[in-house]
């Protein structure tokens, strides 16, 4: 039987959060139509950043149907067309896989990039004029953004860092992300704007600068929610005494797609492979490592086809096709014919694909929670502590394995075990997804009352 460990279900209802009486907003802030600034350190087209921000600025627009909504991003571009919002860079400093396409940018940019092309084969010479291009760039890119940044909060109403594992520096170190959220605070303290956090996660800060810029982000926060009790300690680790409520992730706020009719005999069985430590693709290079992550998908998908069920690859994020294009050389020419191949470009289409399936074997968080936002039973190989959270806040805990340490025969047990119960394990996830998109719903109320006063 599937059991509902009650101990783990840790989510706090947002109805018991009572708000300082200093951080209510009169009346008349309440009523009015905001100007309201959104960042996330999303737009490369991973779905599970996608699906976050279409429930946020849908969110808002059904509250405020006029409002002013603007995104600051890593690709404002994308944001932009797939959001209908205005959107900027969200910081001007890139760093190793996390920034913004800043284009050519002044004189004093294209000048340093040019000496530094020039000088690129010069021992010595190169790596200093590499590193004076750099920064240089970074000077002025972010001087950039920091005008326009506080010019903007001139007219603001308030700040969201909605969703997502922003609480985070694998990418990019101190001077990423938790940067990034350091001098938004910074800013929006001054020009006497709110900011505010809503269900994020909290992901790895190894170094003490990125700490404290992470603590004086959430410190100087209106209002800050994390999306799991493992987020929750490890922010209070920080030395944050505010009160931190467990409101589920953004992305329960979605709605599913319609099942399709079930097909049998045999099972339609989703695969999601990731570029986890791929050199190039991962913050954490490990050639070998990715290697036998290759080989354990390619032996699971050959005996589920083996066996009589149907294979679907599909990626929530579109990097991950270099994973599935590794899997699938290493078939045989028998079984790699007879999988299919799925790149939704948004979240409501990989909503529709799971509903065109059985089960799921996923390792990104959001191949996993949109698959229980489907009520479609996964098999979670997690990477990350985030992965196991959630199936542990679902209530399935039992259907999830360590990516790295797992077998192929441990992951097709599992499943086997995951489609003797596809009935009372979906009943098991929408009874979840209900209560999560209800505490959602409660922490959106909250949003009005977080208005910067205008008296």
């Amino acid at each position: 039987m599937l059991a509902r460990w009650p101990e783990m279900m840790t989510a706090i209802r947002v109805d018991e959060v009572v708000l300082p009486e200093e951080r209510l907003a009169p009346a008349e802030a309440v009523q009015r139509v905001p100007n309201i600034g959104v960042l996330y350190p999303s737009g490369w087209g991973n779905l599970g950043d996608e699906a976050i921000l279409q429930v946020t600025f849908g969110a808002l627009r059904k509250r405020w149907p006029h409002a002013s909504l603007r995104a600051f991003t890593l690709h404002p571009a994308r944001t932009a067309a797939n959001h209908g919002v205005n959107a900027e860079p969200l910081t001007g400093v890139n760093r190793y896989l996390f920034g913004a396409p800043l284009g050519e940018g002044p004189l004093a940019v294209r000048l340093g990039r040019s000496l530094e092309r020039r000088a690129r084969n010069i021992p010595l010479l190169g790596r200093l004029t590499a590193w004076a291009s750099a920064t240089i760039a970074t000077i002025v890119f972010e001087s950039i953004s920091l005008r326009r940044a506080w010019r903007w909060l001139q007219t603001a109403d308030l700040l969201v860092a909605s969703g997502g594992g922003q609480l985070d520096a694998v990418w990019g170190g101190a001077w990423g992300q938790p940067y990034a959220l350091a001098r938004w605070a910074w800013l929006a303290r001054r020009a006497g704007v709110p900011m505010v956090f809503q269900s994020v996660g909290y992901g790895q800060a190894p170094t003490w600068l990125s700490r404290q810029f992470l603590k004086y982000a959430v410190g100087a926060a209106a209002y800050c929610s994390v999306r799991d009790a493992g987020s929750r300690a490890m922010t209070e680790k920080l030395g944050i005494k505010r009160s931190l409520p467990v409101v589920p992730d953004l992305a329960f706020g979605l709605t599913p797609a319609p099942p399709r009719s079930v097909r049998r005999p045999g099972y339609d069985i989703g695969i999601s492979p990731m570029v986890y430590l791929r050199p190039g693709s991962w913050p954490i290079e490990d050639q070998q490592g990715y290697q036998r992550l290759v080989k354990l998908w390619a032996e699971i998908t050959s005996t589920i086809v083996a066996r009589g069920d149907r294979a679907r690859f599909f990626v929530s994020n579109p990097g991950d096709m270099q994973s599935v294009n590794d899997i699938l050389a290493l078939l045989p020419h028998t079984i790699r014919a007879s999988c299919t191949i799925a790149c939704p470009a948004s979240p409501n289409a990989l909503l529709e694909f799971y509903g065109e399936v059985d089960a799921v074997i996923s390792s990104r968080l959001h191949g996993v929670v949109l698959a229980i936002v489907s009520a479609r039973p996964v098999v979670a190989l997690s990477h990350e502590r985030k992965v196991r959270a959630v199936m542990n806040d679902a209530g399935v805990a039992d259907f999830c394995l360590d990516l790295t340490g797992t077998t192929p025969q441990e992951v097709l047990g599992v499943l086997d075990r995951l489609t003797a119960e596809l009935d009372p394990c979906a009943s098991r996830l929408r009874e979840y997804v209900a209560e999560a998109s209800t505490s959602l719903r409660r922490q959106d109320e909250l949003i009005p009352h977080l208005l910067k006063s205008r008296r």
